[in-house]
């Protein structure tokens, strides 16, 4: 940025002195001025990107001269023929002014004119920052604002002439420069604070979000869910029968993902490019991919790593286990077998220097090789020292035996602390001397930033190169795409695999059961260390209810699996989570399958617990339920802008054929049509990435610059399911802001279901008078379809909850 100031400077001259030379004569149309002035000031004096401007651009019954930004316009330009000067009132200078002193009076009607159209355009495109200019006069200002004042009873940043521009320099580009639009100079230079939302209701509560208490029963169903369900994968003396039996292959597309089997189906083909490296499925039908063994006894002759591709928590870990101990015990029996997880510390520095240390470490634990051991460095450079014994340091020998025994000592030594030619130099002699394959697992370095990634690619190509040993590195599908077309993988064809998620009813149904056999048979976990012997009835009869339910409880089953959009680990801790969840009344639930031999879990129940968690309150930042209806400015409408722009990129991306993905200028582009502005937008989908309502790639532009979004399972189930349920909508508003002073001295903080549904109904009037503000038709998603199922979900609770009441009503 510093260089492209100095050289916006440099052309404003340029610029100053063509004008003096070919503008005195005044002969310039509107498309001269278009093509040499204001043309060469947004793109060579402001820096503005030339694929960001875009000419005659409509909108409503008109078009705007110049539309300025990306993705998603940022900035208006209204030009005005160059012999057209704007009459400001005598003695005005370059700076700030209020837009009324300006344009005041008949010698004001041209700018005047000129500043409601542009404010016309801006207001249908939802962008705020906006200029008039004849080429050598600039008036910038907001044509959008949120802060209760009109544009026109606002402040203006006024330039007489270019002269003045070069003169206040750094104003301009802090006020029109893409880099300064980005940072919203431009606001604090026209002293406009904008107005944040109203306080939703969580900020006026004593203790938010809280601690949920639970009673006995589900405090002890919370540990023992925990031991049986999430730490038993952990067991040493389980783990070849718990592989075997709990282990899910990716298997047939999910019949309860909310987005279209193409999406789904094209998860990988990303990877199938013509120039791209090969990808094979690491499972087949018969079980793990013959490829991959093969592979395995090829890899470490081939020097390169053994790429395994999924997104995070599909079960690479499990999948790797699962290999080692049941599908192909025979090659790592005899195998010096090293695991580094890059999960397992939150501190890693200096990564390759993590896996050196790493691996030293597990060859004394779990290999009792101790490389730093004298006899077996001896062993090592056993060559290195016969060679020494040739030159000065053997003749040291015969002269001082104690100087050569210390000099001796010193090389080895020298030898040792180059960790990482020691580490490789012994693992050689592992290999030739024992006759064991060396097998290297890179693990769980997906959990971690795209850069940390791409270096332990590249620390495991090092590795594949300079150690005797077949090395195995995990990725996610997006950051090696990126990084093997542009980045760090772009010089390398390592053997790619790829592990695809399982069906989460499969992967959970299999966890249950085996949890239950492992209680019938023994009522307890193997040695676990503090024996877990206590009564596990109310275990039992729950993990019963769980596997009745994970078979036929097809709307449970549609939550879990589309929440958990392809992460078994967050389905895993979902069922982990509703098992003690003080949100849930699991007497109840026992009780009921006790007397009746089942219970039907209804989604609200389950969906409690997962809102909730351990809070009292619904906690965004710690919730895997997203919030739809939050706001970032005091626009009511905003409330509608994550559904609608939610629906519009699944729509889109299931007409065209990019894998799902749309450009982000044509979400950008449809939602500020609807009158959202840039910044709302850019929030909402800051939004929705952090939430995992959509995910982002910048794989369709030359340039990898440019991103694109796409739906994901959350996303869809959210925005078609969730929203018309009660349990949702009681949730969440506590975490959201209301824009009408009415309706927000009537949404407070309430206890018993009754006046929870009582509230509920005025959030729901609520929204539908915020939906009115938005013109009819004018979106593919509708609120009022939403709003009728909500309210009969309503009705339902609100007859659970006083049935006299309802029956009055009805």
């Amino acid at each position: 940025m510093p260089n492209e100031y100095d050289a916006g400077k440099a052309a404003l001259d340029d610029l100053i002195q063509w004008a003096d030379v070919h503008a005195a004569d005044g002969r310039f149309n509107e498309s001269d001025t278009r093509l040499k002035l204001i043309n060469d000031l947004l793109e060579k004096v402001l820096c503005w990107p030339r694929a960001s401007i875009r000419t005659e651009e409509p909108s409503g019954a008109g078009f705007m001269d110049y539309v300025l930004g990306s993705p998603g316009p940022k900035f208006i330009v209204e030009a005005k023929r160059q012999g057209t000067y704007f009459d400001l009132p005598a003695g005005t200078t370059t700076g700030v002014h209020s837009i009324q002193s300006i344009t005041d009076g008949a010698a004001g009607k041209a700018l005047r004119d000129a500043m409601e159209q542009v404010t016309r355009y801006a207001a249908n495109e939802g962008i705020a920052p906006s200029a008039v200019s004849n080429g050598v006069q600039l008036v910038i200002f907001l044509a959008v604002r949120t802060d209760n004042i009109q544009p026109r009873k606002g402040r203006a940043l006024v330039y007489t002439s270019l002269e003045d521009m070069r003169t206040d320099f750094r104003r301009l580009w802090d006020s029109a420069s893409p880099y300064g639009i980005e940072a919203k100079r431009l606001y604090s230079t026209l002293r406009v604070t904008p107005i944040p939302p109203p306080a939703p209701l969580s900020v006026h509560l004593a203790n938010y979000p809280g601690m949920q208490r639970r009673n006995d029963l589900q405090s002890s169903l919370d540990i023992l869910g925990d031991l049986f369900l999430i730490d038993v994968a952990r067991l040493e003396e389980l783990r070849s029968d718990f592989l075997r039996d709990c282990y899910a292959s990716s298997g047939a597309l999910s019949q309860y993902a909310m987005i279209s089997r193409q999406i789904l189906q094209s998860r990988y083909e990303l990877l199938k490019e013509e120039q791209g490296p090969q990808a094979t499925p690491v499972m087949t039908k018969k079980g793990v991919s013959p490829a991959l063994t093969q592979d395995m006894l090829a890899a470490a002759a081939a020097s390169r790593p053994i790429v395994l591709l999924g997104d995070v928590g599909v079960g690479k870990t499990t999948f790797i286990q699962r290999l080692v101990y049941v599908e192909a015990p025979e090659l790592f029996e005899n195998a010096f077998t090293i695991y580094i997880d890059f999960g397992a510390s939150t501190n890693l520095g200096d990564l390759r220097r993590f896996v050196i240390d790493e691996s030293g470490r597990q060859l004394l634990s779990r290999h009792d090789v101790d490389i730093e051991d004298f006899d077996f460095v001896e062993d090592v450079y056993r060559d290195e020292l016969r060679l020494q014994e040739r030159r000065f340091l053997g003749r040291l020998r015969d002269v001082d035996p104690v100087m050569y025994e210390r000099e001796r000592l010193m090389f080895l030594q020298r030898l040792v602390e180059a960790r990482a030619e020691h580490l490789s130099k012994s693992l050689e002699r592992l290999r030739t001397s024992r006759r064991r394959q060396i097998v290297v697992f890179l693990d769980n370095i997906d959990q971690r930033s795209d850069e940390d990634q791409e270096q332990v690619f590249l620390i495991a190509n090092e590795l594949a190169q300079s150690w005797p040993a077949t090395v195995f590195v995990t990725l996610r599908p997006e950051t090696f795409y990126a990084s093997s077309r542009r980045g760090a993988l772009s010089g390398y064809q390592p053997r790619v695999f790829t592990i695809s998620p399982p069906r989460a009813d499969v992967m959970l149904q299999r966890r249950v059961d085996f949890a239950l056999k492992q209680l019938k048979e023994t009522g307890r976990l193997g040695s676990f260390p503090i024996g877990v012997t206590v009564n596990s009835e109310n275990l039992i009869d729950f993990l019963e209810v769980l596997s009745d339910n994970f078979r036929r409880n097809e709307p449970l089953i549609a939550l879990i699996d589309n929440i958990a959009g392809g992460n078994m680990r967050h389905a895993l801790t979902f069922v982990k989570e509703f098992i003690g969840s003080g949100h849930v009344h699991t007497g109840k639930i026992i009780d009921i399958y006790r007397d009746q031999g089942r219970y039907v879990i209804p989604v609200h129940e389950f969906l409690r617990a997962l809102l909730f968690g351990d809070y009292r309150y619904y906690d965004p930042d710690s919730s895997p339920i997203a919030n739809l209806v939050r706001i970032s400015q005091p626009d009511g409408r905003e409330h509608f802008l994550l559904p609608v722009l939610l629906t519009q990129t699944q729509i889109l991306g299931e007409q065209f054929q990019q894998e799902g993905y749309v450009a982000a200028d044509a979400i950008h582009s449809y939602c500020q049509q609807i009158g959202f502005n840039s910044d709302q937008v850019v929030a909402a989908l800051d939004y929705a990435l952090v939430h995992r309502l959509l995910d982002a790639t910048p794989r369709f532009t030359s340039d990898g610059q440019a991103i694109y979004y796409r739906i994901t399972t959350v996303g869809a189930y959210t925005t078609k399911v969730l929203l018309a349920y009660f349990a949702y909508v009681d949730a969440v508003i506590t975490d959201t802001p209301i824009v009408d002073d009415q309706y927000r001295r009537l949404i407070e903080d309430v206890y018993s279901l009754t006046d929870r549904v009582t509230r509920t109904e005025y959030f729901r009037l609520y929204l539908d008078k915020q939906w009115s503000r938005i013109p009819r038709g004018a979106t593919t998603w509708d609120w009022p379809s939403v709003s009728s199922q909500l309210a009969s979900d309503i009705t339902r609770v609100g007859r659970v909850a006083d049935p006299d009441a309802w029956r009055h009503r009805d």
